[in-house]
């Protein structure tokens, strides 16, 4: 698959390794668009020594579900989606108040805060987990 890859303080187009379920509640995207944001910039400056060369940028982005985990109820294989920069639970007492931010499930933090943990959205395809159905949403059908 191909993907924006860092390798230096620059951006290089490369491959990255094919995305995989890993959890129930994991869904598979192929990408069609995704956007750049200020971290990604800086990390492309080499400003953000924690992220390891051959990390793959990116934190937003729409695409097409290709997979979903046996744990997925409220997405399906080809579902258009927009998948956003912050992950949640969804059940713990900041995200019922709408601070998905703040989620409290360590889990939620690698796919939006932990930029050593966990690949981004510059991609042909990605993973988003382990809370797909509080992190990815259905695009509107007009």
């Amino acid at each position: 698959m191909k993907a924006l890859v860092y390798k230096v303080p620059a951006r290089k187009l490369g491959r990255g390794a094919d995305p995989k379920i890993e959890q129930p509640t994991d869904v598979l995207v192929k990408m069609v668009a995704t956007t750049i944001c200020g971290t990604d910039l800086h990390i492309l400056k080499g400003d953000v020594p924690e992220v390891d060369v051959g990390r793959i940028l990116g934190h937003e982005g729409i695409g097409v579900i290709t997979e979903i985990g046996e744990g997925v109820t409220q997405l399906a294989v080809g579902d258009r989606v927009i998948l956003a920069c912050v992950s949640s639970c969804g059940k713990c007492s900041n995200c019922r108040k709408g601070l998905y931010s703040h989620c409290l499930d360590l889990r939620a933090w690698p796919e939006s805060v932990d930029l050593r943990l966990h690949d981004r959205r510059d991609a042909g395809r990605i993973r988003s987990g382990p809370f797909a159905e509080n992190s990815v949403y259905k695009v509107p059908t007009a």
